[in-house]
């Protein structure tokens, strides 16, 4: 726990970046010995400036660090560095990649495919409404969405995904994690640390500033599997984030649009360059290489109908992707003999089956 607290003191020294970090560590082998350092010692890092080092130098109050590390852990924001074992590997591909990550509710679950969805700001309604669409369907599916929680094509998809039971949608913020921007998606930005998180590389109390946007797009990116475009302009923050995405290996998705609106430029020349033709959520499970099946969503909208009401709660939060029974328990209040007796009655009727070791799903 007291190295964490170093982890957690080096990301937070103002003017102090990715690289310098980099450079600090390979120094002196840990953020303990900087914590420690003198000043001569730290004049033998050569990307140091004068203020840099007189900067790490007024940080070292221990006092002051285990205060400010206190109050992180009672607001329960999580803070995880490059030496443990919980950072995300996905990451690491990353050429500045981020020495430490703040976040709230959990990080995106490494197992489980994850789609970045991007778009406008300035979206048309039907942007909107796609976004929301393929947001829920991707969620139903069990997919994993990730965005910036923008106005526009990001919040409408993670909207889509908060209404879908059990439905996992993160975000990578342009702030500090204790600073909701914009302000008007505070319902969403709780919401979402319910079912998935909120994240970010930069200390708390840092301001939206636009260079920071850039930035964080390149963390929504390596995050993903695939990235679904939606009304992207040319040089548009999407676009940066689709040609983060190449970079990294991604398989890019784009949502077709009117060859005569230039919402669509950039969306319309990623296709000309080789992106995915997307008009239903299917074609993102193959390009993903995802087992898909047609009528799931479908039968399980019928077979709702005839179930009690406990049996629906259950039944609501089952998917292809098979649920611990110890998650089904915490998720509806019930005791352990209650679901144990409702997912017996949904095995009899032939909607659910059990995979072993108490994991549950939809009988396909």
């Amino acid at each position: 726990m007291k190295e964490k607290m170093y982890d957690f003191w080096i990301c937070n020294i103002s003017g102090i970046g990715n690289r310098k970090i980099k450079s600090l560590l390979e120094y002196f082998g840990s953020a303990k010995e900087v914590f420690l350092a003198k000043k001569q010692q730290l004049e033998q890092i050569a990307n140091l400036r004068k203020q840099d080092r007189e900067k790490i130098l007024s940080c070292q109050d221990i006092e002051w660090l285990k205060r400010q590390y206190e109050q992180l852990q009672k607001r329960e924001i999580h803070f995880v560095s490059q030496q443990e074992e919980a950072y995300p590997e996905k990451l690491c591909c990353l050429f500045d990649v981020p020495y430490g990550l703040y976040y709230k509710g959990r990080l995106p679950d490494p197992s489980v495919p994850c789609v970045a969805v991007v778009g406008a700001r300035d979206a048309s309604f039907e942007g909107k409404s796609l976004a929301k669409k393929f947001g829920q369907e991707l969620a139903e599916n069990g997919i994993q969405v990730i965005s910036g929680m923008a106005r526009g094509i990001d919040i409408a998809a993670q909207r889509g995904v908060i209404k879908t039971t059990r439905g996992r949608t993160y975000a990578v913020m342009g702030t500090g994690i204790d600073i909701c921007y914009p302000r008007q998606h505070i319902e969403e930005y709780m919401l979402m640390q319910e079912n998935g998180g909120v994240l970010s590389e930069f200390p708390l109390q840092t301001p939206p500033l636009p260079y920071h946007f850039p930035m964080r797009n390149r963390l929504i990116s390596a995050f993903s599997d695939g990235i679904l475009v939606l009304e992207a302009g040319k040089g548009s923050g999407s676009l940066i984030t689709a040609e983060q995405g190449l970079e990294q290996g991604k398989e890019i998705f784009v949502i077709p649009g009117n060859i005569m609106d230039p919402k669509y430029d950039g969306s319309n020349e990623l296709l000309k360059n080789g992106a995915v033709l997307v008009t239903s959520v299917r074609d993102i499970l193959d390009g993903l290489g995802l087992f898909f099946d047609d009528d799931v969503i479908e039968r399980k909208k019928k077979s709702e109908v005839m179930l009690e009401t406990s049996e629906k709660m259950v039944y609501a939060m089952l998917r292809l992707e098979p649920v611990h029974l110890a998650q089904i328990i915490e998720e509806t209040g019930m005791e352990l003999s209650s679901v144990m007796e409702i997912l017996l009655s949904l095995q009899m009727k032939n909607l659910v089956q059990a995979i072993g070791n108490n994991y549950f799903m939809i009988k396909l």
